[in-house]
């Protein structure tokens, strides 16, 4: 995807929220809708999986879906994801710092349960955010949902892109993933990007964009690349 710099775009520093039209969350839900009946005898197996996977190791049994407090639009909600690690792990996590940072739990094997190692190679638990999607607590594309330590960190600096608009299951930051470099230079410039485009550009223009990021965030899916 072309990405051009417009050099009257500088980080966003205002905390307006964006309007999301109407016709972005109607292409959310109905998308997502049609997601759910396409991938829902893949859902029953991996729900399968998990039970057998706890039936046969105590250790790694637990709920089927995975939750935390995390940020759309400066607001908490509950984000959720399959599970893939061992709940001991959670709370043991949760018990250090009261957050959990997934990406540091992911580094290390042990937390995973065995189930989880697969269905992560294959990005697969992130199918549980469709759920938030769904309650229109998240877009199809927006900015990364942060866990509320992070999203202050960044508020009490004056950057306000997690505050303005939907945090959505991928956007420009995880297309360009490993590339940040050459796509205005860091993940920010990405977010403020997206977020501008939203700002000066009609619902249509909106959709069509979205459609790009998710047809190419299907690719580096299919690649093995994650989001």
């Amino acid at each position: 995807m072309k990405i051009q710099t417009d050099p009257n775009l500088t980080a966003i520093k205002f905390d307006q929220i964006v309007p999301c039209p109407l016709a972005k969350r109607l292409f959310d839900f109905c998308l997502t809708v049609l997601a759910l009946i396409i991938f829902s005898p893949l859902i029953f197996l991996i729900y399968l999986a998990i039970k057998i996977n706890g039936l046969i190791n105590p250790a790694d049994r637990g709920p089927f879906l995975y939750q935390e407090t995390r940020i759309s639009q400066g607001q908490p909600f509950n984000f959720y994801k399959i599970r893939i690690f061992k709940v001991e792990a959670i709370k043991q996590a949760l018990g250090g710092i009261g957050i959990v940072h997934t990406k540091a739990l992911e580094k290390r094997p042990e937390n995973l349960t065995a189930v989880g190692k697969i269905i992560k190679k294959f990005y697969l638990d992130e199918i549980g955010q469709l759920i938030n999607v769904l309650k229109g607590e998240m877009s199809l594309v927006g900015t990364r949902p942060w866990n509320p330590a992070t999203y202050e960190r960044e508020i009490n600096l004056g950057i306000y892109r997690k505050k303005v608009i939907k945090a959505g299951i991928t956007g420009l930051v995880q297309i360009t993933k490993g590339h940040h470099q050459n796509y205005l230079g860091s993940d920010r410039g990405l977010d403020d990007y997206y977020i501008n485009f939203c700002r000066t550009h009609s619902p249509g223009q909106i959709l069509f964009f979205d459609l790009k990021i998710i047809f190419l965030s299907l690719i580096k899916l299919l690649r093995g690349e994650g989001l």
